[in-house]
């Protein structure tokens, strides 16, 4: 009996770690079965820019872009300058401009601009054109250049 009894007590922590093992692999897998659910059944979220109020980014910092499309068989050069009041800043974006191609400038700030559009003819520069442009925040402008 004791020789039964010895074998018994050997044999029960193998037994008995056996079956803890089935246990705890049955509920880790009901476990994950649940989260599977959880996520399949979890209603789907609006897109980040929607619920925050995502708003563009030239509209917060005021700025705009704007293009110059030559279609003349000269180059030219595009000027501008931003008004200040009642003068103009003194450093003046400039564009040269080869024939038939487009240049941009691109980030400028908003507000309203003089641009003058001159050409070389015989060693003397020609204005061709000159005026005013009012860039507002978010604008793409495109000007062409006619001869």
């Amino acid at each position: 009996m004791r020789i039964i009894l010895l074998i018994l007590v050997m044999f029960a922590p193998v037994v008995l770690h056996a079956q803890n093992a089935i246990t705890s692999n049955v509920v880790e897998g009901g476990k994950t079965l649940i989260e599977l659910i959880r996520v399949i059944r979890t209603p789907r979220q609006a897109p980040l820019t929607a619920s925050y109020g995502y708003t563009d980014s030239c509209a917060s910092r005021r700025l705009a872009d704007i293009s110059f499309k030559n279609k003349t068989d000269k180059t030219v050069q595009v000027l501008l300058y931003l008004r200040n009041g009642n003068t103009y800043d003194t450093p003046a974006l400039s564009l040269k401009l080869s024939p038939f191609s487009q240049e941009s400038l691109y980030e400028l700030k908003t507000g309203i601009y003089k641009y003058t559009i001159e050409t070389e003819v015989e060693e003397a520069t020609v204005i061709m054109h000159q005026g005013e442009l009012k860039l507002q925040p978010c604008d793409k402008l495109v000007k062409e250049i006619k001869g």
